[in-house]
């Protein structure tokens, strides 16, 4: 009998005590999801260079109706872990040129300037657009595919473009407000 009930004391604490350090020890609690994605190329693309956001900060309308554009803001895509050659003596390939396509849905098909997604809601400005440009200040034209050169033998690559706020037309005043619209990039190498 006294083993019994020893034998019952000592579980009934053994499990007091497990259910009081879970209980004790849970101030808070959540789950965390990994993703990721293992796609066919010689470089890989950064977790935060998948889904950018990019911040063409504040310009004024007077510029704008002015005719004068933002200043354009940096859109780097980063590589890495490139491996650009593959094979060995006359069997070597080296990859030197990275093609960049972007493509839109907002697009303007004949001005390839991106419409204003936030025009017509609350707050939104308008008779404003988004221009993407190629590091030379070059227009870039949506499905078509723009050669940037890599450098040889490095594993960490840049590919380097702008974006700019503008006035769509003239005529039309830009008015204040929020300004968003968003581009898809697709990834060649040759």
């Amino acid at each position: 009998m006294f083993k019994k009930t020893l034998l019952a004391v000592a579980a009934t604490s053994l499990l007091s005590a497990a259910a009081f350090s879970a209980s004790a020890a849970d101030q808070g609690h959540g789950k965390i999801t990994f993703t990721g994605t293992v796609i066919s190329a010689p470089c890989s693309i950064p977790a935060e260079d998948v889904n950018k956001t990019v911040d063409l900060g504040e310009v004024g309308t007077s510029a704008l109706n002015g005719g004068k554009n933002s200043l354009p803001v940096a859109v780097d895509i980063h590589l890495q872990d490139c491996v650009l050659t593959s094979g060995t003596g006359t069997e070597a390939t080296t990859i030197t040129k990275a093609k960049v396509t972007f493509t839109s849905a907002n697009a303007d098909a004949t001005t390839n300037l991106l419409k204003n997604t936030a025009e017509g809601n609350y707050g939104g400005a308008s008779n404003v657009g988004v221009r993407l440009l190629t590091e030379g200040n070059d227009d870039v034209v949506m499905g078509t595919e723009v050669p940037v050169d890599l450098v040889a033998e490095n594993s960490y690559q840049v590919l380097k473009f702008k974006a700019r706020m503008e006035r769509v037309a003239t005529g039309t005043d830009a008015t204040a407000g929020n300004v968003a619209t968003d581009v898809n990039y697709v990834l060649a190498y040759d």
